[in-house]
């Protein structure tokens, strides 16, 4: 996903030189200033889920937010407490139906479907 982020800036970089390189200069343009002091600062953010980057290549991780009830890859997360499947109750991240990632478990639906 990182990659294609930067593909993506890539070419809207390359766009924008391109496009001031084209841009014919007015006829009354005035010559700027040689003693003027300007100082531009851009910052570029992108957000996906739980990835901040930003321009100087500095890689920032938020906590991931889920959503009860909701699939993630193929997995449901159901919160922080127990479930109940084929009469049995499952302590969170405790028995096969449990799957962790990145430290977070998720009910996993190949092992116990709904």
């Amino acid at each position: 996903m990182l990659k294609k982020v930067s593909i993506v800036l890539s070419v809207v970089v390359v766009l924008g030189v391109g496009f001031a390189l084209v841009s014919p200069t007015p006829v009354d343009a005035k010559e700027k200033k040689q003693d003027q002091n300007v100082v531009v600062q851009k910052k570029t953010v992108v957000k996906k889920n739980n990835v901040v980057v930003k321009k100087n290549n500095v890689v920032v991780k938020k906590k991931q937010v889920y959503v009860v009830g909701q699939k993630y890859n193929g997995n449901v997360w159901l919160g922080h407490k127990r479930h109940r499947w084929n009469g049995v109750w499952y302590d969170y991240g405790i028995g096969p139906c449990w799957i962790n990632v990145n430290g977070a478990y998720f009910w996993n639906l190949l092992a116990c479907p709904y």
